[in-house]
């Protein structure tokens, strides 16, 4: 099951009993469904829990019940959630104060009494026209509202009770979002899903070790090459050199140094530094294995001329 899916469920699953809680929950379901009129009261959703929560909201607070249908697809079903008779869809524009004909929708304020009814509107609205990507690919939660002076009064109320979210037009459609790890938690712990916020902020949690240990496998990857690199060439100086010059050209405290490095080609300057006798520090195997170095290099030049 994805991480949206398990999120909408745990929003279904607590159905508000106060009257106001439910009136604002209702309300978010109906102002951002796809059609809100006396000609439609309608919206389509792949989330069946979200079509018989409206239903059973619908028929305890306003005693009218929605029609379902659903339709096979091959990207799984589509519930269509309807009400049917005009008679009903008056009363319900009736009950949330909306006119018949109305130019444009808005958020009509006096349907949200105090900062919970704030919370249940959102979760409706979020039921029905919200979207979150999962979050271990990307941050990403947003709801797709169809009127610009909905998606503006959307803006406004959230920007009271939580951080400022984005907009944006896509397709036609005035987009709401947040791409902010922390904010789309506090958006879900504020409209009741406070396990989904929770695993977010698990699998970010882990998203944040698992970068933090690719970063030091690189770096020490990174490390290893130069380390290689640098063994190579050390050793290649001191194979030229005793192939041209024979191993009494180096002095004794140089050809300890140059006979441990050919012996071992993988050891760091450190264990280098740990393996002559007697020990020397970083610095001091550094300093002749550069000295190895000059040497061959003079070696070479003298060859070529």
């Amino acid at each position: 099951m994805s991480f949206a899916t398990k999120l909408k469920d745990e929003l279904c699953k607590d159905v508000p009993e106060q009257e106001s809680a439910i009136h604002a929950l209702l309300y978010g379901f109906l102002l951002f469904s796809h059609k809100f009129s006396a000609d439609e009261i309608s919206f389509s959703v792949v989330h069946e829990p979200t079509a018989r929560l409206f239903a059973e909201a619908l028929a305890t607070h306003c005693g009218i019940s929605a029609k379902i249908i659903f339709h096979e697809r091959a990207r799984g079903t589509l519930y269509k959630v309807s009400i049917e008779k005009a008679s009903e869809r008056r009363k319900v524009l009736d009950a949330f104060y909306h006119m018949p004909k109305e130019p444009t929708l808005r958020i009509n304020r006096a349907n949200i009494e105090n900062e919970e009814d704030v919370s249940y509107f959102l979760r409706g609205a979020y039921l029905v026209c919200g979207s979150l990507t999962d979050p271990h690919k990307e941050y990403h939660l947003e709801f797709g509202v169809s009127y610009m002076n909905l998606c503006k009064d959307l803006l406004a109320l959230v920007g009271e009770v939580l951080e400022q979210p984005k907009s944006t037009i896509r397709r036609g459609s005035y987009i709401v979002y947040y791409k902010e790890s922390e904010n789309i938690e506090d958006m879900l712990t504020y409209i009741g899903a406070m396990m989904s916020s929770l695993e977010m902020m698990n699998i970010k949690i882990e998203k944040d070790i698992k970068n933090r240990v690719n970063r030091r496998m690189n770096c020490d990857n990174a490390n290893m090459d130069k380390i290689l690199n640098a063994s190579l060439q050390q050793v290649e100086d001191i194979n030229y050199i005793f192939e041209n010059a024979g191993e009494s050209y180096l002095p004794d405290e140089l050809l300890q140094v140059a006979k441990l490095r050919i012996e071992n080609p993988e050891m760091s300057l450190r264990e280098l530094c740990e393996s002559v006798e007697p020990p020397l520090s970083r610095s001091g195997i550094n300093h002749r294995l550069k000295k190895i170095g000059e040497i061959a290099n003079s070696l070479r030049n003298g060859n070529e001329k």
